[in-house]
């Protein structure tokens, strides 16, 4: 802020050209976006390193929901917004104890409680960073289902926003397409059969139905990536998104 008040100043007088100032402008707004970027990496990273133990998921999600997001019509605005939600969802889950988090067998009553704070959890870290706070959406709703059955809020149809209604199908396309520590993974028609199935009550009927059309061409792209390949096309993907 110091920087930026004496370089105003400078201007006014007339003992910086107007150019240099422009120019430094933009290179200390750059040098921000980058550092709120590795903010989020480090962030995300520590969440699904505990849960998934590998950073494939996020990259996976991220990419798809920027895709899909803006085949839905979402703006370059919109689409970065998204894509911090996606890259943070589960960052909620850094508060959730190992034992809940890691435990192989289906969750208790009461542990299930606890385990559906995590996205409530998020959205207390995120809380006070302001260049997150258009990533909260995402990370506070996308557990909530089309019928009300979700959570926490347990919001309906169009009262939840309309990225966590775009990145809810994503990241439960990715979960069945994955093979995980308890489960192999689902082939691409019986996955759309289970996605399908839940439209109207898990997922807005309009975004899955959109979704079908598009799903075999996003699954083409990263379901035989590794994941040192995932994270550069998810880098690509982000300097066309923001531009660094």
């Amino acid at each position: 802020m110091l920087l930026e008040t004496t370089l105003l100043i400078s201007v006014a007088s007339g003992t910086v050209p107007t150019v240099f100032w422009g120019q430094e402008w933009a290179r200390r707004r750059t040098m921000e976006l980058e550092y709120n970027i590795r903010i989020a990496q480090s962030l995300g990273h520590a969440a699904t390193l505990r849960d998934h133990e590998t950073g494939a998921h996020n990259f996976r999600v991220t990419y798809l929901a920027s895709l899909f997001g803006e085949s839905c019509g979402l703006n370059k605005k919109e689409i970065r917004s998204l894509m911090k939600g996606a890259f943070l969802h589960d960052v909620g889950k850094i508060g959730i104890p190992d034992k809940i988090l890691l435990k192989q067998a289906a969750l208790d009553q009461d542990e299930w409680a606890v385990m559906r704070e995590h996205p409530v959890m998020g959205e207390k870290l995120l809380a006070d960073m302001p260049w997150f706070q258009d990533a909260i959406p995402v990370v506070l709703h996308h557990h909530e289902r089309y019928d009300g059955s979700g959570y926490p809020a347990g919001l309906t149809g169009e009262a939840i926003p309309v990225m966590a209604r775009i990145f809810a199908v994503i990241d439960v396309f990715d979960a069945l397409l994955a093979a995980r520590s308890y489960k192999t993974a689902f082939a691409l028609p019986q996955t759309l059969g289970i996605l399908e199935k839940e439209s109207g009550s898990h997922f807005d009927p309009e975004i899955i139905e959109r979704f079908m059309q598009l799903a075999p061409n996003l699954a083409e792209q990263v379901v035989e990536r590794t994941e040192p390949e995932l994270k550069v096309l998810l880098e690509e993907r982000r300097r066309e998104i923001f531009g660094v």
